[in-house]
């Protein structure tokens, strides 16, 4: 019950801490008739929507759709431009680090900015695969790829977690009469990324079963996440299917092997981003045996991952990328002498470091430590077989780190 309450009462308090990192994911150097307003957004919408005449007006008193207009924006990390020249209703639309420039003209502004929003949800996909590429270079919270809280870092995570937790089970004993369990494992993070505060809400759903040899078996997971990015959302949802392998079993290693398959998906109206993520690679775990309480787990992973066009609400972005992704570490698995109701008490404490390769990305490598405390219930009739509590700290380059927590049940 204590460690229910200090889970309880840390993820409150990084909750509260979430209103003193504010800041605007979107911003605006806004110039009509020599006058000058900087503006923040959260919403890529708001950024098109603030050119229509009435929101104009709100902060340029003297506008009209004659009116010069320049604006100088950083859309997510991206330095853009958006102007009008005076009496003109053509939209012009830069990014000048990429020699990119694009008109959008109506007969009005207003339907000039359309065909501008048009755009920005999928009308131009060559702009788009070249802004795509921009953000999770430059960005560090875009939610396809480039930091940890993105879908490709939770995907490259989950493949050796899924492995780890199957494997640990397997060297500490199932319940004879089951092979198959089921997990759900509720996690919330707080992390700060360049002055970005996010809250990370986290679901994963996991389902193991070992076949009647012991020595192989099948492993599918799905986790759920929600961000919430300075009140920006965004969601994702991936599900990995693998095949475990008990490649060798004796007194001094048990080593397993696991090939798997995953997809994702995300998207975000609020950012302006929707993206599928595929792909799949292999995991090993090697359990070294220190004493018939102990283990060591050396563990590594190769995976190779896609990204393509999916289409979210009114948004496809046309991501572009392809990654081959490293996971390396080691894990600790203890047994400890403490029990609770007669089932012994197991303590995990991993390190592992995930490294990126191919299309640039903002973040190229992360560490994550990791612990857990949890009790394999031996009942032969109990409906819980696992009950487990724990956190994780990730820190990657370039200044990008969070903590998260988490409790649940295996059944």
């Amino acid at each position: 019950m204590n460690i229910k309450l200090w889970i309880t009462g840390l993820a409150i308090a990084m909750m509260g801490t979430s209103s003193a990192f504010a800041k605007d994911i979107f911003t605006a150097e806004v110039q009509v008739d020599g006058v000058t307003q900087m503006i923040g957004y959260n919403k890529i919408l708001n950024v098109a929507d603030q050119y229509e005449s009435e929101n104009m007006r709100k902060i340029f008193p003297n506008y009209s759709d004659t009116s010069a207009l320049n604006a100088k924006l950083d859309l997510r990390s991206v330095p853009v431009n958006i102007s009008y020249a005076q009496n003109s209703s053509t939209l012009v639309f830069k990014i000048p680090s990429l020699g990119i420039e694009r008109t959008y003209t109506g007969a009005t502004r207003e339907e000039s900015k359309e065909k501008f929003v048009d755009a920005l949800e999928g009308m131009d996909k060559d702009l788009l695969k070249a802004l795509t590429k921009e953000w999770v270079k430059n960005s560090p919270i875009d939610p396809v790829a480039g930091n940890p809280t993105s879908l490709l870092s939770n995907m490259a995570v989950s493949m050796t977690d899924s492995l780890s937790d199957m494997a640990t089970n397997q060297a500490f004993g199932l319940k004879d009469q089951s092979s198959s369990s089921f997990s759900i494992m509720p996690r919330f993070g707080r992390y700060t990324q360049q002055g970005y505060g996010l809250n990370v809400y986290n679901l994963p759903l996991a389902y193991s079963h070992w076949f009647d040899s012991k020595k192989m078996g099948l492993v599918i997971d799905a986790p759920i996440t929600l961000v919430d990015t300075e009140d920006a959302l965004s969601g994702s949802l991936n599900l990995g299917v693998g095949l475990n392998f008990q490649v060798t079993s004796n007194d001094a290693m048990t080593w397993y092997l696991m090939p798997q398959v995953r997809v994702g998906a995300t998207g975000s109206q609020d950012f302006g981003t929707a993206a599928l993520i595929y792909g799949g690679g292999l995991s090993s775990n090697a359990q070294f045996p220190i004493n018939e309480s102990s283990n060591i787990s050396i563990i590594n992973m190769i995976s190779y991952y896609k990204t393509d066009a999916l289409q979210v609400g009114d948004f496809d972005s046309g991501y572009d990328l392809q990654n081959t992704i490293f996971r390396n570490g080691v894990e600790y698995s203890h047994v400890l002498h403490k029990t609770v109701a007669g089932s012994p008490l197991i303590a995990k404490l991993q390190y592992a470091r995930t490294d990126f390769y191919g299309d640039q990305l903002y973040s190229d490598f992360q560490h994550d430590l990791s612990g857990s405390i949890g009790f394999k219930n031996l009942k032969p009739k109990a409906w819980i077989d696992e009950y487990r509590v724990g956190f994780t700290y990730t820190y990657a380059d370039n200044n990008l780190k969070g903590f998260m927590v988490n409790a649940g049940y295996t059944f």
